[in-house]
């Protein structure tokens, strides 16, 4: 699978300044890496920007080895966080990572570094209680991310990107957020035709250890184009089964024969009402419901 992007994803409620703060610390992270596995002369484009989930991915452009060599060296540092190692490069990039995990709080819940091949996740801290304010604050628990497993998720294809190498974006329709999907070498011809309709992607697929959200397929294999929903919410009507067993026409119908008049649910005294064994709605009952051995008609 070809190398050339970087992503960063920030999930929670994220501010316009808590974005715009992330990418320019993204930018210097890469740059920083750039320089230190002397890849200085790769040039880095946005490749994608997503709502909802704030998801920004790169696309380094020059010799495909220097670009994989700064990928790599971005899984790297993502998995260094992840699991709470020390970060193996120079004082600038552990300077743009302190500045990307600064900005994990109450809002700003998670932060994801992701590429082709994997990704990292961190959460923000634990607020300390005030009895033990002086101890520091600890990055909530999280579980190992499971190995991925074939699956498919169902959502809309909001994004194609096609420089090299194809990732596309769907939005999950259970969750409303943006899930990155990476296809297999030479399988672009199943994304024909897809750009912004619904389908079902089959792939490996990484989910989010607390909540069970996707957040990735990768090895594309299968897309399924679906046809949009039609209709109204009016073609409903009827679905609901029926407690006298009558359908809803032989109901309507009887109701119209006797008048329109419906019991009175809360007196003793009943109305004329409709007996359920007379499906033509010719027969009329006793005012007494209680005393009629048949059951009646009810709204």
């Amino acid at each position: 699978m070809r190398l050339d992007t970087i992503t960063l994803v920030l999930s929670g409620e994220i501010s316009l300044e808590a974005f715009a703060t992330g990418i320019a610390r993204l930018a210097d992270l890469v740059h920083g890496l750039a320089v230190d596995v002397q890849s200085q002369a790769v040039r880095w484009l946005i490749d994608d920007l997503e709502r909802s989930s704030a998801l920004a991915t790169v696309r380094g452009i020059g010799e495909i080895d220097q670009v994989e060599r700064v990928v790599r060296a971005y899984e790297v540092v993502g998995s260094a966080l992840e699991e709470n190692r020390p970060i193996p490069y120079s004082r600038r990039v552990i300077s743009a990572t302190d500045g990307l995990r600064a900005l994990l709080n109450e809002k700003v819940e998670s932060m994801r570094f992701e590429t082709a091949e994997r990704e990292a996740t961190i959460r923000a801290p634990e607020p300390v209680s005030p009895q033990i304010e002086a101890a520091p604050a600890r990055q909530k628990p999280t579980d190992k991310p499971a190995a991925a497993a074939y699956g498919a998720v169902e959502g809309r294809v909001q994004t194609l990107s096609n420089r090299g190498g194809l990732r596309f974006t769907v939005y999950d329709l259970l969750h409303d957020r943006a899930v990155s999907c990476y296809l297999r070498e030479g399988a672009e011809s199943i994304m024909r035709d897809a750009w912004g309709r619904l389908a079902t992607v089959e792939g490996w697929v990484s989910r989010d250890p607390l909540d069970g959200r996707p957040l990735t397929i990768r090895q594309v294999a299968r897309v399924t184009l679906k046809p949009d929903p039609t209709g109204s919410y009016r073609d409903a009507r009827g679905v609901a089964p029926s407690l006298t067993g009558l359908l809803p026409k032989q109901a309507i119908r009887q109701l119209r024969n006797a008048g329109g008049v419906l019991p009175d649910l809360l007196g003793c005294r009943c109305l004329p009402l409709l007996c359920e064994r007379d499906p033509g709605g010719a027969a009329m009952m006793t005012e007494d419901r209680h005393q009629c051995p048949n059951v009646h008609l009810s709204k």
